[in-house]
């Protein structure tokens, strides 16, 4: 058969109906199993997915809440920016987005339990969201499960949750990979590595990663330091880390919230003595690269995660299951050289 079976081909060549093929893909619908098990068995085999949105555009819309928190701009940004894309392209089928971004404060928390109050309520059919996993959140995350409400995270995770999937990037392996570009790039001795939230999940497989990767390339992690995705707190820890360290031969910032430590190193005359990794791929950052201040950055395309959850998720709210719970994006290296294939707006 050429290409990808249609509703019409698939009913041929199981001897079935247009209706059944369609039945056998609603859980609810009533048909005989034998006759399921072989229109889904056809279906895999030759490609054949029904068309759930066609079928909506009569129906009402489909919504779902985005709950991303709003620390550092250049980050959340993209993830804002990737979201608006697919929902952009399923707009013809009637799908919207409702982009809540949470304060990284005190009112962070009374943000979070509103808008997951207001999706109980039926203000969303599915939630994707990268928000701190307190205890609470983890509860509001199974109350939406209770409810029928997928959730997806994305950038991060809370595999203790019951979320139904998570977009991530492969923290330990952007964690390695650090190590030894500091390595490659000519950094001995002692290095050091600025944190997000230590204690996160995210940021506690980056610094195994990294400690791995550093003690089996001679290197010394001899300081960690938790900036805790607050700039203000990056400068305080820059200056206080080379204070305490001045013979440090190279870092790794394992956020975006990098350009306070790099702006203290080059306004101190560090930059270029000590090798810099960064994370990700930004306009502030990407300056930096250009004129040699940071050797590299992992680039995690917080974009394409953004991208790949709104997607699955639509795809399962429209009855495709997602194939497994954990989609990983591979991290990148990016330099000078190759920097402009990853600049969003020259794509």
């Amino acid at each position: 058969m050429d290409g990808k079976a249609n509703i019409y081909d698939i009913a041929r060549l199981t001897g079935t109906t247009i209706a059944a093929v369609s039945r056998a893909f609603d859980p609810k619908g009533k048909i005989e199993q034998s006759k399921r098990e072989a229109i889904l068995k056809a279906a895999e085999k030759y490609g054949y997915r029904p068309n759930r949105a066609a079928g909506r555009l009569s129906g009402k819309a489909i919504k779902i809440g985005c709950l991303l928190i709003a620390n550092i701009p250049e980050y959340y940004e993209e993830l804002v920016a990737g979201i608006k894309n697919s929902c952009a392209k399923l707009s013809d089928f009637k799908v919207e987005c409702d982009i809540r971004l949470v304060p990284p404060d005190e009112n962070g928390d009374r943000v979070v339990a509103a808008a997951f109050e207001e999706y109980l309520r039926g203000g969303a059919d599915g939630v994707i969201t990268n928000i701190k996993y307190t205890a609470e959140a983890v509860r509001y995350i199974s109350l939406l499960a209770d409810a029928g409400i997928p959730c997806a995270t994305v950038t991060s995770d809370a595999p203790e949750s019951r979320r139904l999937f998570s977009v991530q990037n492969d923290f330990v392996t952007a964690g390695r990979m650090a190590a030894q570009l500091l390595s490659l790039a000519g950094a001995t001795g002692s290095v050091l590595l600025f944190t997000g939230e230590r204690d996160s999940y995210v940021q506690r497989h980056i610094i195994s990663g990294f400690s791995e990767e550093a003690a089996e390339d001679g290197l010394s992690v001899i300081g960690t330091y938790d900036t805790s995705d607050d700039p203000d707190l990056a400068a305080e820890y820059a200056e206080r880390a080379f204070s305490e360290h001045p013979d440090c031969a190279g870092i790794y910032i394992s956020t975006a919230n990098s350009l306070p430590v790099i702006g203290y190193m080059k306004k101190h005359g560090l930059a270029g003595k000590v090798k810099i990794i960064a994370s990700d791929v930004f306009p502030g950052l990407s300056e930096y690269i250009k004129d040699g201040t940071v050797t590299a950055t992992v680039y995690q395309n917080p974009y394409g995660q953004a991208k790949t959850a709104f997607e699955k998720l639509y795809d399962h709210i429209t009855f495709k299951k997602p194939e497994k719970q954990i989609f990983t994006v591979v991290p990148q290296v990016v330099m000078k050289s190759n920097l402009h294939l990853y600049e969003r707006n020259s794509q």
